[in-house]
């Protein structure tokens, strides 16, 4: 079954957060794995309702929360350690860039007004 990008975001968020979890243990891994939850509740509500254009904003919003948690993670880290490589920074810059693609291809798809189909 094809799905859209939001449904392939948030699976690709949702493993990201499992395998956190499982690799480190800490609690705080697992919040990729929610936005990956919430990704792929707003794109199935994308593929059942006639008028998807409200819950692909919602989408939106939701990636860019995706982007401004970890970016303020980064801060908070770097400030606090340096500029020092740990599974924290490293699961925080992969979120963050998961996001940013992922509302690359959300714009792509509002200005040539099609979907992105995943096979």
């Amino acid at each position: 079954m094809p799905m859209n990008s939001t449904i392939g975001a948030g699976l690709l968020l949702f493993t990201i957060g499992a395998g956190g979890v499982i690799a480190t243990g800490a609690a705080t891994s697992a919040i990729p794995a929610l936005l990956g939850i919430v990704l792929m509740g707003l794109g199935v509500a994308i593929e059942r309702t006639a008028n998807p254009r409200r819950f692909e904003w919602l989408a939106a919003f939701v990636g860019f929360l995706g982007i401004l948690d970890p970016a303020a993670n980064l801060v908070r880290i770097i400030s606090q350690t340096g500029l020092y490589i740990n599974a924290a920074v490293f699961a925080n810059l992969v979120m963050a860039g998961t996001c940013v693609l992922y509302l690359l291809v959300w714009g792509w798809e509002q200005s040539t007004g099609t979907r992105l189909r995943i096979k």
